[in-house]
């Protein structure tokens, strides 16, 4: 008598090809709604970030008795200070270094009140102007003037803008950019 070994099957049941749907369905619901709110969030932390290095170069510049300058750029800040020789230096504390909004934030605008701080000085072979330059005195005394961040190549909306102007609350954030 011959007898007929069982076929085995290969492959998945339909109950196992359901779960693994729904289990990534489950797992993209919760992921995708995170990923289109980053931006938004993005935009304001490296907003409040910017502020504060922002008011800690006017704390600088009170401290040292020297005055600091911001150099803004689209895609980085520089902080200088003057040398013993009347030459602008970067400053060495480490707080001050690279300072760069993480992609895709970039700094769309940057402007003054007036025309302080505007002073380019001599500008490195190739090197392009700042948006702006932003000056710290050691009084308290701070350029006036705006510093709008936002994503690149996506819209206004989520733009966040950052005021400068002397007095108490000098640097802050302001809570509706127009």
């Amino acid at each position: 008598m011959s007898r007929s070994l069982p076929v085995q099957q290969k492959g998945f049941t339909l109950i196992e090809i359901l779960l693994v749907i729904v289990i990534m369905v489950v797992l993209s619901a919760m992921v995708v709604p995170s990923f289109f709110q980053a931006t938004g969030a993005s935009v304001e932390g490296e907003t409040r970030y910017m502020q504060k290095l922002l008011r800690l170069a006017a704390e600088e510049a009170q401290l040292t008795g020297k005055v600091v300058r911001c150099s803004i750029y689209a895609d980085h800040l520089t902080f200088e200070w003057v040398d013993s020789d009347g030459k602008w230096q970067a400053l060495a504390d480490d707080v001050f270094q690279i300072v760069l909004p993480q992609a895709p934030i970039i700094v769309r605008r940057a402007h003054l009140n007036g025309d302080a701080g505007l002073v380019y000085g001599h500008l490195k072979d190739g090197e392009k102007p700042p948006l702006a330059r932003f000056l710290f005195w050691s009084d308290g005394r701070v350029s006036a003037g705006k510093v709008v961040l936002g994503v690149k190549g996506e819209s206004e909306a989520a733009e966040k803008t950052i005021e400068l102007r002397s007095g108490l609350g000098g640097i802050h954030v302001l809570d509706d950019t127009p």
